[in-house]
C-alpha cells in the first residue's frame, strides 16, 4: 500500500507542469511613486500663485483666502474618511512602526543603495506578479526561503516547480524588503541559460539588475557588499553543454562579495558543485494541493 502511494505521489509530482515556467522580463517604462520633490514643487508653485494674486489685487482678501483653504481642508478630510477608511484601521500599526519607518526613510534619502534597491525590487515584482498569479503555493516550499538568506543548492526533477519556487521566493523576499522587514532581501533571479560566453557572471548579474533599476556599477557593488542581496541561479543543468567557467566565477564572487548568499537551482539528475553543500529537495505537494494544481490547469 505504501509503495503504491509513493508511486502515485511520484506520478503527481512529475506532472505538476509539462511546460517550462517563463522567466521574468524587466517591465518597459515602469515608473515608481511620484517623488516627494514633485509635491514640494507643487506646494511652492501654489504659494507663489497666492503671492502673485495678492500683489495684483490692491485690496488683499484674507478672509477669502482662509475660506478657500478651509474648504480645501474639509474636502481633503472627507476624501480620507470616506474613500480611504483603511487609514483609520491602520493608524495604530503605523504609529508603532513610525520610528522604524522614519529611520529607513532617512536612509532612503541619504543612501543611493537604498533608493536603487527599492526601485529594483518594485520593478522585479511588476515582472513577477503575472507569472506567479494563480500559482498554487506548496506549503512545504516556504520553509526553504530561510535557506536562501544563507545560500544552498536546490535540486528537483523536470517540471517539479523549481523555477516557480524561485519566483515565489523572490517575490516574498522583495515584499518583505519593501516593508522594511528584517527577513527581506534584494533577490537577483538569474537564469543561467541567459549567461553569454563573453560576459563574466558578475557582469551578467549587473546587467540583469540594471535592466530593472538602472544604476552605476559602483552602486551595484556596494549593494553586493552590504549583505542584503541574495542571488538565485536558476537552471544550472543547462550549463552542461556550454563551456563557461562556472566554478571559477562562483569562487571569484564569493571572494569579492563574501556577504552575498548564492543559491543554485538544478535538476536532480545532474550533480551540483560541492561548495554549495548538500542538495535540498522540493517538498512534494499534498493530494489537496495537487488537486488544486490540476484544477487550475483545467485537467
Amino acid at each position: 500500500m505504501a509503495a503504491a502511494s509513493t508511486q502515485v505521489l511520484g506520478i503527481n509530482m512529475a506532472s505538476i507542469s509539462n511546460e517550462t515556467q517563463p522567466q521574468p522580463t524587466p517591465p518597459s517604462g515602469a515608473g515608481g511613486s511620484p517623488s516627494l520633490l514633485l509635491y514640494f514643487a507643487l506646494l511652492v508653485v501654489s504659494i507663489a500663485l497666492i503671492l502673485v494674486a495678492f500683489r495684483m489685487q490692491e485690496k488683499r482678501d484674507w478672509p477669502g483666502l482662509l475660506l478657500n483653504l478651509a474648504s480645501g481642508l474639509i474636502g481633503s478630510v472627507v476624501i480620507l474618511v470616506v474613500i480611504d477608511r483603511r487609514l483609520r484601521s491602520q493608524e495604530l500599526a503605523m504609529l508603532r512602526q513610525l520610528p522604524i519607518r522614519t529611520t529607513h526613510k532617512f536612509a532612503w534619502l541619504l543612501l543611493p543603495t537604498r533608493r536603487v534597491g527599492h526601485r529594483y525590487v518594485r520593478g522585479l515584482l511588476i515582472a513577477l506578479e503575472p507569472l506567479i498569479a494563480g500559482k498554487t503555493e506548496i506549503a512545504g516550499w516556504a520553509a526553504l526561503e530561510g535557506k536562501v538568506r544563507n545560500g544552498f543548492a536546490l535540486c528537483a526533477g523536470a517540471g517539479e516547480g523549481k523555477s516557480t519556487w524561485a519566483q515565489l521566493t523572490a517575490a516574498s523576499l522583495s515584499r518583505k524588503y519593501i516593508n522594511y522587514e528584517t527577513e527581506g532581501r534584494i533577490p537577483i533571479l538569474f537564469s543561467l541559460a541567459r549567461w553569454l560566453p563573453d560576459r563574466t557572471l558578475h557582469q551578467a548579474l549587473y546587467e540583469t539588475f540594471s535592466s530593472y533599476a538602472p544604476c552605476k556599477r559602483w552602486i551595484f557593488n556596494r549593494l553586493l557588499r552590504a549583505g542584503n542581496v541574495v542571488i538565485l541561479l536558476d537552471g544550472y543543468d543547462e550549463l552542461w553543454n556550454r563551456r563557461l567557467p562556472f566554478p571559477d566565477e562562483i569562487e571569484s564572487l564569493r571572494k569579492t562579495f563574501p556577504n552575498v548568499a548564492l543559491t543554485l537551482i538544478s535538476r536532480s539528475d545532474k550533480p551540483t558543485p560541492s561548495n554549495f553543500g548538500k542538495c535540498e529537495s522540493l517538498v512534494a505537494p499534498t493530494p489537496a494541493e495537487m488537486e488544486a494544481i490540476r484544477h487550475r490547469r483545467g485537467l
